[in-house]
C-alpha cells in the first residue's frame, strides 16, 4: 500500500474512533421514547419493546420520499445498473460491507436520486440478531475501512464499462459533530479522475448502531453537486430506527414535501 493510502486509512480510521466517542451523546439504550427530540410519534405500535426488527419493521424505518426534499426521485438497482452510475459498488468482497451489511443477515434497501447524473442515495437497515451481532457488523465495517483505503468499481453503461478507483480522503464531515445511535461511523471516498477537467466525485458514507440493528446512508455524486453533506439525513436515519425499536410509527416531517419523478 502507497504511503498516501496507509495516511488515508489511518485518518479514516481515526474519524471512526472519533465518531464513536461523540455518540455517547445520543439517548441511552431504552430511554423513553418522550425523550427524544425528533418529531412526536403516534402511538401505533410496529413491535414491543427491543425486539430485533422482522422486514416490516426494518422497511417501517428505512428512509423513504417523504424524509427527501422536492426534487428526489425513488432510484432502484435495476436503474442504477443501466445507468452504470450510482452509489459504488466495490469489486473488491472484502470492501462491500462499506455500503452493505454482510451476506446473510435480514436488511431492505431504498435509493434515492436528485438527477439522471446524480447525487445518490442509498440508504439500508440491518437487523443483526442481538446487540453483540450488531457491534460485530460496526467492526466490520471498520476492518474493511482499514482494509479498503482504496477500492475499484465497474461504471458506464454495461455495453461500455470501465474500472474505477475510490482513495480515501478526510473524514465526511456528514455527521457535524453530533452523536448519532449507540455508535456512528463515517467515511468519504473521491473517485480518480479521468480527465483534468472532470468535476470531482465522491462518495460518502454513514453507519450507525440502535440496539441489535444497523443503519447506512451512503451518497454519491459530483463534489460541486451534493446534496449538502448526509447531517440531515443521517440525523433522520437514526431517529426513524430509533422510534421503531421502540414500538412507534414515524410521521413525515411536515417541511418535508417528499420526491419527485425524474
Amino acid at each position: 500500500m502507497e504511503l498516501s493510502q496507509r495516511t488515508a486509512a489511518v485518518a479514516s480510521l481515526a474519524s471512526i474512533a472519533a465518531l464513536g466517542l461523540l455518540a455517547g451523546s445520543a439517548l441511552p439504550p431504552g430511554a423513553p421514547a418522550g425523550s427524544s427530540t425528533g418529531p412526536a410519534t403516534s402511538a401505533a405500535s410496529v413491535v414491543a419493546g427491543p425486539q430485533v426488527l422482522d422486514e416490516e419493521g426494518l422497511r417501517a424505518a428505512l428512509l423513504d420520499h417523504t424524509d427527501f426534499p422536492m426534487g428526489w426521485a425513488g432510484d432502484s438497482d435495476e436503474q442504477a445498473e443501466r445507468r452504470g452510475i450510482g452509489v459504488p459498488r466495490p469489486t473488491e468482497d472484502g470492501c462491500r460491507e462499506l455500503f452493505e451489511p454482510a451476506a446473510g443477515q435480514p436488511a431492505v434497501r431504498a435509493g434515492f436520486a436528485r438527477t439522471h447524473t446524480g447525487p445518490f442515495v442509498v440508504t439500508v437497515a440491518a437487523a443483526h440478531g442481538d446487540e453483540a451481532g450488531a457491534r460485530a457488523a460496526m467492526e466490520g465495517f471498520a476492518r474493511a475501512a482499514g482494509e479498503c483505503a482504496t477500492f475499484h468499481a465497474e461504471e458506464g453503461p454495461e455495453q461500455n464499462s470501465a474500472t474505477v478507483s475510490y482513495t480515501a480522503g478526510e473524514s465526511a464531515s456528514a455527521t457535524d459533530g453530533a452523536g448519532l445511535g449507540e455508535e456512528a461511523a463515517a467515511l468519504r471516498f473521491e473517485r480518480e479522475a479521468g480527465d483534468a477537467e472532470e468535476a470531482g466525485i465522491v462518495a460518502e458514507v454513514v453507519i450507525a448502531r440502535i440496539g441489535a440493528h444497523t443503519v447506512r446512508i451512503a451518497q454519491a455524486g459530483r463534489d460541486d453537486a451534493a446534496a449538502g453533506g448526509l447531517g440531515d439525513l443521517a440525523e433522520r436515519a437514526v431517529e426513524k430506527l430509533r422510534q421503531v425499536t421502540d414500538g412507534h410509527t414515524p410521521r413525515p416531517q411536515p417541511d418535508q414535501p417528499g420526491t419527485t419523478e425524474l
